[in-house]
Protein backbone atom coordinates (compact mmCIF):
# COMPACT_ATOMS: atom_id res chain seq x y z
CA UNK A 1 0.00 0.00 0.00
CA UNK A 2 3.00 2.52 0.83
CA UNK A 3 4.56 1.57 -2.26
CA UNK A 4 1.05 2.48 -4.54
CA UNK A 5 0.84 5.71 -2.33
CA UNK A 6 4.14 6.51 -3.03
CA UNK A 7 3.51 5.74 -6.70
CA UNK A 8 0.60 7.97 -7.01
CA UNK A 9 2.26 10.80 -5.07
CA UNK A 10 5.32 10.49 -7.98
CA UNK A 11 3.04 10.23 -10.99
CA UNK A 12 0.99 13.92 -9.62
CA UNK A 13 4.21 15.58 -9.23
CA UNK A 14 5.95 14.53 -12.48
CA UNK A 15 2.71 15.21 -14.25
CA UNK A 16 3.01 18.87 -12.44
CA UNK A 17 6.55 19.16 -13.40
CA UNK A 18 6.09 18.35 -17.15
CA UNK A 19 3.13 21.05 -17.23
CA UNK A 20 5.33 23.66 -15.80
CA UNK A 21 8.52 22.79 -18.37
CA UNK A 22 5.58 22.74 -21.26
CA UNK A 23 4.77 26.10 -20.02
CA UNK A 24 7.88 27.57 -19.84
CA UNK A 25 9.01 26.39 -23.47
CA UNK A 26 5.84 28.07 -24.21
CA UNK A 27 6.32 31.63 -22.76
CA UNK A 28 10.11 31.17 -23.32
CA UNK A 29 10.61 31.53 -19.73
CA UNK A 30 13.39 29.56 -17.97
CA UNK A 31 12.99 30.62 -14.47
CA UNK A 32 9.38 28.63 -14.42
CA UNK A 33 11.55 25.96 -15.80
CA UNK A 34 14.18 26.43 -13.02
CA UNK A 35 11.07 26.42 -10.58
CA UNK A 36 9.68 23.47 -12.34
CA UNK A 37 13.25 21.28 -11.88
CA UNK A 38 13.43 22.52 -8.68
CA UNK A 39 10.19 20.79 -7.62
CA UNK A 40 11.36 18.07 -9.15
CA UNK A 41 14.17 17.67 -7.29
CA UNK A 42 14.08 14.41 -4.57
CA UNK A 43 16.75 14.37 -1.73
CA UNK A 44 19.05 11.45 -1.11
CA UNK A 45 21.09 11.73 2.54
CA UNK A 46 19.26 15.22 3.20
CA UNK A 47 20.16 14.76 7.16
CA UNK A 48 23.58 14.46 6.39
CA UNK A 49 25.83 17.81 8.20
CA UNK A 50 28.00 17.90 4.93
CA UNK A 51 28.94 21.47 3.19
CA UNK A 52 28.77 19.33 0.17
CA UNK A 53 25.69 19.43 -2.07
CA UNK A 54 25.57 17.10 -5.44
CA UNK A 55 23.07 17.80 -8.43
CA UNK A 56 22.51 14.24 -9.69
CA UNK A 57 20.68 13.23 -12.96
CA UNK A 58 18.61 10.33 -11.63
CA UNK A 59 18.55 7.03 -13.81
CA UNK A 60 17.57 3.57 -12.13
CA UNK A 61 21.02 1.93 -11.38
CA UNK A 62 22.78 5.16 -10.85
CA UNK A 63 20.13 5.68 -8.08
CA UNK A 64 20.85 2.55 -6.42
CA UNK A 65 24.72 4.27 -6.56
CA UNK A 66 23.52 7.09 -4.94
CA UNK A 67 21.85 5.21 -2.19
CA UNK A 68 25.22 2.92 -1.59
CA UNK A 69 26.96 6.72 -1.25
CA UNK A 70 24.60 8.10 0.87
CA UNK A 71 24.11 5.12 3.19
CA UNK A 72 27.95 3.52 3.35
CA UNK A 73 29.96 7.37 3.11
CA UNK A 74 27.28 10.01 4.37
CA UNK A 75 29.89 12.72 3.83
CA UNK A 76 27.66 14.12 0.68
CA UNK A 77 24.07 15.38 0.25
CA UNK A 78 22.55 14.47 -2.65
CA UNK A 79 19.60 16.28 -4.90
CA UNK A 80 18.31 14.36 -7.57
CA UNK A 81 16.39 15.57 -11.01
CA UNK A 82 15.56 12.46 -13.38
CA UNK A 83 17.03 13.20 -16.77
CA UNK A 84 13.43 12.66 -18.52
CA UNK A 85 13.16 16.42 -17.73
CA UNK A 86 16.24 17.50 -19.39
CA UNK A 87 14.90 15.39 -22.56
CA UNK A 88 11.97 17.38 -22.41
CA UNK A 89 13.50 20.43 -23.23
CA UNK A 90 15.93 19.19 -25.60
CA UNK A 91 13.28 17.66 -27.80
CA UNK A 92 11.39 21.03 -27.69
CA UNK A 93 14.46 22.44 -29.33
CA UNK A 94 15.35 19.99 -31.75
CA UNK A 95 11.88 19.06 -33.78
CA UNK A 96 12.11 18.33 -37.29
CA UNK A 97 13.66 15.13 -39.53
CA UNK A 98 16.75 15.79 -38.49
CA UNK A 99 15.42 15.00 -34.22
CA UNK A 100 15.89 10.61 -34.85
CA UNK A 101 19.22 11.45 -36.77
CA UNK A 102 20.97 13.06 -33.71
CA UNK A 103 22.71 10.35 -31.58
CA UNK A 104 25.28 10.10 -28.81
CA UNK A 105 27.48 9.06 -31.14
CA UNK A 106 27.80 11.77 -33.55
CA UNK A 107 26.31 14.70 -31.52
CA UNK A 108 29.82 16.27 -31.50
CA UNK A 109 30.66 14.69 -35.15
CA UNK A 110 27.81 16.24 -37.39
CA UNK A 111 25.96 19.08 -37.65
CA UNK A 112 22.09 17.61 -36.95
CA UNK A 113 19.91 19.93 -34.92
CA UNK A 114 22.58 22.11 -35.05
CA UNK A 115 20.40 25.34 -34.15
CA UNK A 116 18.08 23.61 -31.71
CA UNK A 117 21.30 22.25 -29.71
CA UNK A 118 22.38 26.19 -29.64
CA UNK A 119 18.85 27.14 -28.37
CA UNK A 120 19.03 24.45 -25.71
CA UNK A 121 22.35 25.68 -24.56
CA UNK A 122 20.99 29.06 -24.45
CA UNK A 123 18.11 28.47 -22.40
CA UNK A 124 20.02 25.81 -19.96
CA UNK A 125 22.73 28.95 -19.41
CA UNK A 126 19.73 31.25 -18.61
CA UNK A 127 18.04 28.59 -16.38
CA UNK A 128 21.20 26.95 -14.71
CA UNK A 129 22.08 29.99 -12.32
CA UNK A 130 18.65 30.09 -10.74
CA UNK A 131 18.47 26.04 -10.28
CA UNK A 132 22.24 26.62 -9.06
CA UNK A 133 21.12 29.24 -6.71
CA UNK A 134 18.31 27.42 -4.99
CA UNK A 135 19.66 24.00 -4.86
CA UNK A 136 22.93 25.29 -3.79
CA UNK A 137 24.77 22.55 -5.02
CA UNK A 138 29.05 22.27 -6.01
CA UNK A 139 29.12 19.85 -8.59
CA UNK A 140 26.69 18.21 -10.75
CA UNK A 141 26.90 14.27 -11.28
CA UNK A 142 25.79 11.61 -14.00
CA UNK A 143 25.74 8.48 -14.93
CA UNK A 144 27.52 8.55 -18.34
CA UNK A 145 28.93 11.63 -20.46
CA UNK A 146 27.50 10.44 -23.74
CA UNK A 147 23.79 11.13 -23.13
CA UNK A 148 22.94 13.51 -25.83
CA UNK A 149 20.63 15.92 -23.38
CA UNK A 150 23.43 16.33 -21.31
CA UNK A 151 26.16 17.62 -23.59
CA UNK A 152 24.95 21.10 -23.63
CA UNK A 153 24.07 20.89 -19.62
CA UNK A 154 28.20 20.08 -19.19
CA UNK A 155 29.46 22.48 -21.29
CA UNK A 156 26.62 25.33 -19.19
CA UNK A 157 27.66 23.50 -15.82
CA UNK A 158 31.87 23.69 -16.60
CA UNK A 159 30.88 27.56 -17.68
CA UNK A 160 29.58 28.48 -14.75
CA UNK A 161 32.64 27.16 -12.49
CA UNK A 162 30.61 23.87 -11.36
CA UNK A 163 32.60 20.32 -12.21
CA UNK A 164 30.08 17.95 -13.89
CA UNK A 165 31.55 14.47 -12.78
CA UNK A 166 30.50 10.97 -14.15
CA UNK A 167 30.63 8.01 -12.45
CA UNK A 168 30.55 5.81 -15.83
CA UNK A 169 28.60 2.15 -15.29
CA UNK A 170 28.65 1.69 -18.97
CA UNK A 171 30.68 -1.21 -21.27
CA UNK A 172 31.16 -3.74 -18.55
CA UNK A 173 29.25 -6.18 -20.71
CA UNK A 174 30.26 -5.28 -23.56
CA UNK A 175 34.09 -5.36 -22.62
CA UNK A 176 33.30 -9.18 -21.90
CA UNK A 177 31.47 -10.32 -25.02
CA UNK A 178 31.57 -9.85 -28.78
CA UNK A 179 30.08 -6.61 -28.45
CA UNK A 180 33.02 -4.74 -27.16
CA UNK A 181 34.21 -3.80 -30.94
CA UNK A 182 30.79 -2.10 -32.14
CA UNK A 183 30.72 -0.64 -28.88
CA UNK A 184 33.79 1.01 -29.17
CA UNK A 185 33.25 2.28 -32.28
CA UNK A 186 30.01 3.97 -30.75
CA UNK A 187 32.12 5.80 -28.48
CA UNK A 188 34.71 7.01 -30.97
CA UNK A 189 32.25 10.14 -31.48
CA UNK A 190 31.99 10.84 -28.36
CA UNK A 191 33.56 14.58 -26.44
CA UNK A 192 34.23 14.93 -22.66
CA UNK A 193 33.19 18.27 -21.93
CA UNK A 194 33.53 17.57 -17.45
CA UNK A 195 35.87 17.45 -14.97
CA UNK A 196 36.46 13.98 -14.13
CA UNK A 197 35.13 10.37 -14.74
CA UNK A 198 34.80 7.37 -11.84
CA UNK A 199 34.90 3.88 -13.67
CA UNK A 200 33.87 0.74 -12.24
CA UNK A 201 36.55 -1.26 -13.50
CA UNK A 202 39.70 -0.71 -15.26
CA UNK A 203 39.00 -2.40 -18.74
CA UNK A 204 36.53 0.21 -19.54
CA UNK A 205 38.49 3.43 -18.31
CA UNK A 206 41.52 1.83 -20.45
CA UNK A 207 39.17 1.15 -23.19
CA UNK A 208 38.41 4.61 -23.23
CA UNK A 209 41.53 6.23 -23.20
CA UNK A 210 43.00 3.96 -25.60
CA UNK A 211 40.67 5.56 -28.76
CA UNK A 212 41.57 9.17 -27.42
CA UNK A 213 38.21 10.32 -26.87
CA UNK A 214 38.77 14.56 -26.91
CA UNK A 215 38.71 16.20 -23.29
CA UNK A 216 39.13 12.75 -21.80
CA UNK A 217 42.86 12.37 -20.20
CA UNK A 218 44.55 10.22 -17.77
CA UNK A 219 43.91 12.84 -15.34
CA UNK A 220 40.46 12.93 -15.51
CA UNK A 221 40.20 9.08 -14.53
CA UNK A 222 40.08 7.48 -11.56
CA UNK A 223 38.90 3.47 -10.79
CA UNK A 224 36.82 3.60 -7.86
CA UNK A 225 34.01 0.29 -7.73
CA UNK A 226 30.74 0.12 -8.19
CA UNK A 227 29.11 1.82 -4.98
CA UNK A 228 26.10 -0.43 -4.94
CA UNK A 229 27.78 -3.71 -4.12
CA UNK A 230 29.03 -1.85 -0.98
CA UNK A 231 25.68 -3.39 0.41
CA UNK A 232 26.30 -7.57 0.19
CA UNK A 233 30.10 -6.56 2.16
CA UNK A 234 29.19 -4.40 4.36
CA UNK A 235 24.88 -4.75 5.83
CA UNK A 236 25.83 -7.82 7.89
CA UNK A 237 22.15 -6.29 9.66
CA UNK A 238 20.16 -7.65 6.88
CA UNK A 239 22.14 -10.30 5.45
CA UNK A 240 20.53 -13.58 5.46
CA UNK A 241 21.62 -16.96 4.17
CA UNK A 242 17.53 -18.44 4.21
CA UNK A 243 16.16 -18.95 1.04
CA UNK A 244 12.84 -17.35 0.59
CA UNK A 245 10.33 -18.36 -2.02
CA UNK A 246 10.86 -15.09 -4.28
CA UNK A 247 12.09 -14.79 -7.24
CA UNK A 248 13.21 -11.59 -8.65
CA UNK A 249 13.67 -11.18 -12.30
CA UNK A 250 15.21 -7.63 -13.65
CA UNK A 251 13.66 -7.13 -17.31
CA UNK A 252 15.59 -7.26 -20.58
CA UNK A 253 15.03 -5.75 -23.76
CA UNK A 254 16.11 -7.02 -27.25
CA UNK A 255 18.19 -4.14 -27.98
CA UNK A 256 20.78 -5.43 -26.56
CA UNK A 257 21.42 -7.39 -29.58
CA UNK A 258 21.77 -4.40 -31.49
CA UNK A 259 25.66 -4.35 -30.33
CA UNK A 260 26.14 -8.26 -31.09
CA UNK A 261 24.70 -8.36 -34.85
CA UNK A 262 22.98 -6.49 -37.99
CA UNK A 263 21.40 -9.78 -39.32
CA UNK A 264 18.03 -8.88 -39.42
CA UNK A 265 17.15 -12.92 -38.87
CA UNK A 266 19.05 -13.06 -35.85
CA UNK A 267 17.32 -9.95 -33.92
CA UNK A 268 14.14 -10.95 -34.88
CA UNK A 269 15.20 -14.49 -33.09
CA UNK A 270 16.57 -12.59 -30.20
CA UNK A 271 13.40 -10.68 -29.78
CA UNK A 272 11.27 -13.94 -29.63
CA UNK A 273 13.00 -15.35 -27.38
CA UNK A 274 13.01 -12.66 -24.74
CA UNK A 275 9.21 -12.74 -25.27
CA UNK A 276 9.05 -16.24 -24.86
CA UNK A 277 11.07 -15.66 -21.75
CA UNK A 278 9.21 -13.31 -20.08
CA UNK A 279 6.03 -15.35 -21.05
CA UNK A 280 8.01 -18.57 -19.07
CA UNK A 281 8.29 -16.60 -15.59
CA UNK A 282 4.87 -15.92 -15.84
CA UNK A 283 3.98 -19.10 -16.55
CA UNK A 284 5.94 -20.13 -13.35
CA UNK A 285 4.21 -18.08 -11.35
CA UNK A 286 0.90 -19.32 -12.28
CA UNK A 287 1.92 -22.77 -11.61
CA UNK A 288 3.39 -22.30 -8.43
CA UNK A 289 1.76 -19.91 -6.35
CA UNK A 290 4.02 -20.56 -3.10
CA UNK A 291 6.70 -18.29 -4.45
CA UNK A 292 6.82 -14.75 -5.39
CA UNK A 293 7.75 -13.89 -8.20
CA UNK A 294 8.58 -9.93 -9.35
CA UNK A 295 9.61 -8.87 -12.67
CA UNK A 296 11.36 -5.42 -12.25
CA UNK A 297 11.87 -3.32 -15.29
CA UNK A 298 14.16 -0.25 -15.77
CA UNK A 299 11.88 2.95 -14.69
CA UNK A 300 11.10 4.52 -17.67
CA UNK A 301 7.66 3.67 -18.98
CA UNK A 302 8.46 2.08 -22.67
CA UNK A 303 10.17 -0.68 -20.72
CA UNK A 304 7.53 -1.35 -17.86
CA UNK A 305 5.10 -1.43 -21.05
CA UNK A 306 6.91 -3.84 -22.66
CA UNK A 307 6.19 -6.42 -20.14
CA UNK A 308 2.83 -5.83 -19.63
CA UNK A 309 2.01 -6.03 -23.22
CA UNK A 310 3.29 -9.24 -22.69
CA UNK A 311 1.27 -10.12 -19.14
CA UNK A 312 -2.12 -9.42 -21.59
CA UNK A 313 -1.08 -11.97 -24.46
CA UNK A 314 -0.70 -14.75 -21.74
CA UNK A 315 -3.39 -13.95 -19.55
CA UNK A 316 -6.11 -13.20 -21.63
CA UNK A 317 -8.73 -13.64 -19.10
CA UNK A 318 -7.49 -11.76 -15.91
CA UNK A 319 -9.44 -14.96 -14.32
CA UNK A 320 -6.09 -16.55 -15.36
CA UNK A 321 -3.71 -14.07 -13.79
CA UNK A 322 -1.32 -15.18 -10.64
CA UNK A 323 -1.62 -13.02 -7.64
CA UNK A 324 1.73 -13.84 -7.20
CA UNK A 325 2.90 -11.68 -9.87
CA UNK A 326 4.15 -8.27 -9.51
CA UNK A 327 5.15 -6.56 -12.54
CA UNK A 328 7.16 -2.79 -11.75
CA UNK A 329 9.67 -0.34 -12.28
CA UNK A 330 10.20 0.68 -8.41
CA UNK A 331 12.30 -0.79 -5.72
CA UNK A 332 15.16 -1.48 -4.54
CA UNK A 333 17.21 -3.85 -6.50
CA UNK A 334 20.15 -4.75 -3.58
CA UNK A 335 17.19 -5.39 -1.10
CA UNK A 336 15.17 -7.59 -3.59
CA UNK A 337 18.20 -9.18 -4.67
CA UNK A 338 19.16 -10.15 -0.71
CA UNK A 339 15.54 -11.19 -0.47
CA UNK A 340 15.12 -13.63 -3.17
CA UNK A 341 16.33 -17.31 -3.28
CA UNK A 342 16.86 -16.99 -6.82
CA UNK A 343 17.67 -14.20 -9.63
CA UNK A 344 17.07 -13.66 -13.14
CA UNK A 345 18.07 -10.95 -16.00
CA UNK A 346 20.64 -11.06 -18.97
CA UNK A 347 23.44 -8.66 -19.57
CA UNK A 348 23.10 -7.14 -16.87
CA UNK A 349 25.17 -6.34 -13.26
CA UNK A 350 22.53 -7.24 -10.92
CA UNK A 351 23.31 -11.06 -12.14
CA UNK A 352 27.09 -10.22 -10.43
CA UNK A 353 25.53 -8.85 -7.68
CA UNK A 354 23.52 -12.11 -7.44
CA UNK A 355 27.04 -13.90 -7.46
CA UNK A 356 28.23 -11.28 -4.80
CA UNK A 357 25.39 -12.05 -2.28
CA UNK A 358 25.35 -15.61 -3.21
CA UNK A 359 22.73 -16.36 -4.85
CA UNK A 360 21.82 -19.07 -7.88
CA UNK A 361 21.11 -16.87 -11.20
CA UNK A 362 19.50 -17.80 -14.33
CA UNK A 363 19.91 -16.44 -17.71
CA UNK A 364 18.34 -16.78 -21.02
CA UNK A 365 20.15 -18.82 -23.45
CA UNK A 366 21.26 -17.16 -27.07
CA UNK A 367 24.03 -19.14 -27.87
CA UNK A 368 22.20 -21.13 -30.72
CA UNK A 369 21.53 -17.55 -31.86
CA UNK A 370 24.86 -15.72 -31.54
CA UNK A 371 26.71 -18.57 -32.64
CA UNK A 372 30.61 -16.16 -33.97
CA UNK A 373 30.91 -14.39 -30.78
CA UNK A 374 30.80 -14.19 -27.12
CA UNK A 375 27.16 -12.51 -26.14
CA UNK A 376 27.24 -12.73 -22.57
CA UNK A 377 30.15 -11.92 -19.69
CA UNK A 378 30.01 -14.95 -18.21
CA UNK A 379 31.73 -16.06 -21.18
CA UNK A 380 34.57 -17.47 -19.39
CA UNK A 381 32.97 -18.73 -16.04
CA UNK A 382 30.03 -20.42 -17.32
CA UNK A 383 30.02 -22.36 -13.71
CA UNK A 384 28.62 -19.20 -12.29
CA UNK A 385 25.32 -19.02 -14.26
CA UNK A 386 22.75 -21.30 -15.40
CA UNK A 387 21.18 -20.85 -18.77
CA UNK A 388 17.73 -21.89 -19.08
CA UNK A 389 17.08 -23.53 -22.84
CA UNK A 390 13.58 -23.85 -21.67
CA UNK A 391 10.39 -23.50 -19.92
CA UNK A 392 11.02 -26.89 -18.15
CA UNK A 393 14.47 -25.55 -17.17
CA UNK A 394 13.46 -22.55 -15.76
CA UNK A 395 11.24 -24.37 -12.86
CA UNK A 396 13.93 -26.96 -12.58
CA UNK A 397 16.46 -24.59 -11.19
CA UNK A 398 14.48 -22.42 -9.31
CA UNK A 399 12.53 -25.44 -7.66
CA UNK A 400 16.34 -27.25 -6.62
CA UNK A 401 18.67 -24.52 -6.49
CA UNK A 402 20.85 -26.33 -4.17
CA UNK A 403 21.79 -28.80 -7.24
CA UNK A 404 23.04 -25.99 -9.47
CA UNK A 405 24.28 -23.27 -7.12
CA UNK A 406 27.55 -25.30 -7.51
CA UNK A 407 30.77 -22.50 -8.40
CA UNK A 408 33.10 -22.57 -6.00
CA UNK A 409 34.45 -20.00 -3.64
CA UNK A 410 37.45 -19.59 -5.68
CA UNK A 411 36.06 -19.24 -9.43
CA UNK A 412 33.48 -16.82 -7.70
CA UNK A 413 36.35 -14.33 -6.89
CA UNK A 414 38.15 -14.88 -9.51
CA UNK A 415 35.43 -13.58 -11.77
CA UNK A 416 34.70 -10.81 -9.12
Amino acid sequence: MLILLKKIKYKINDLFVKLLIKFSLFLNWPYLAAIAFWLAASRINPKCRSNYTVLCMGRSVFIDDLNAMGTYSGRIKYVVIWRTYFQMVLHYFIKGPEEKKLTEENYHVSNFCFKGRQRYYLYLKKMFPYLHRWLNFDAVFSGNFAYVEHQELMRVSEENKVPFVVLFKEGIAATASGAYDKWLDMCRGCKFLGARVLFYGDKVRLSLLSINIPGLTENKTKVVGAPRLDVYFTDKENKTDKLNKQVIFFSFYSDNFYNLTDDSGKLQAAKKRCDDFHAWIMNFAKKHKEFKVIIKTKFPDHYLFYVKNIYGKVFKDDKDAPTNLIITNLGNSAQLIKESSAVVGFYSTTLTEAIVAGKISLSPYFGDIITDKPWDYFAEYPELINYVKSEADFSEYILKPEKYLGYSQKQREEFL
